[in-house]
């Protein structure tokens, strides 16, 4: 099943077919064919070497599709500018400073007024303050499937901070956004803020 978020966000494009969207994590490309399904293309950047390769694998027979290893953070080795954006796992990982470099990044490459979907941490999640701190708000789990990755969590107040640049148009957390595909404990206590923003005009 997609993300609920991109299910959102391929229901907002429908009506605007060939817009471009750029995918930040490719995950087990589970978001991809509601977009395609609305008429987008999709460019996807993976950091990740397995799951890149994975995803060029998979998408390698559609031409809608293009997947590029690179840093969320940028530069981006795609040309132009996007129609829209969509990160459902990117940035829960890394410090506030690594997810502030990409929504910059993410921002710098949208047209004015073009839609961000993305999901983050929150500081009502379980797994708040567990494991080793490595920033403000940031722990690395100490065993696992995600031992030694940094995972962001934000109040309101600090991420609103983070979104400048984007004007929210919905802010809330949610409890059902982690499927078992992306975690091998259980989810269903996982808590993310949903962010759906826009890149504010000039």
């Amino acid at each position: 099943m997609p993300h609920p978020l991109a299910t959102r966000l391929a229901a907002e494009l429908a009506p605007r077919t060939g817009a471009r969207v750029l995918i930040l994590g490719a995950g087990n490309g589970r978001n991809v064919p509601p977009l395609l399904h609305a008429g987008a293309r999709v460019d996807i950047l993976e950091e990740e070497p397995a799951r890149a390769i994975a995803a060029m694998t998979r998408f390698a027979a559609q031409p809608r599709v293009r997947v590029t290893r690179g840093r969320y953070a940028g530069p981006y080795p795609f040309a132009g500018s996007f129609d829209a954006a969509l990160s459902t796992h990117a940035l829960l990982h890394g410090t506030p400073a690594a997810i502030g470099a990409a929504l910059t990044a993410v921002r710098n490459r949208l047209v004015p007024g073009a839609p961000l979907f993305a999901t983050f941490g929150s500081q009502r999640d379980p797994r708040y303050g567990r494991g080793t701190a490595v920033a403000p708000g940031t722990f690395a789990a100490d065993s696992g499937d995600e031992a030694g990755v940094p995972h962001a969590y934000f109040d309101e107040p600090a991420l609103r901070a983070l979104l400048a640049g984007f004007s929210v148009r919905e802010l809330g957390e949610s409890a059902a956004s982690a499927g078992s595909w992306a975690h091998a404990v259980e989810t269903a206590a996982l808590v993310h803020w949903f962010a759906l923003l826009e890149r504010e005009r000039p």
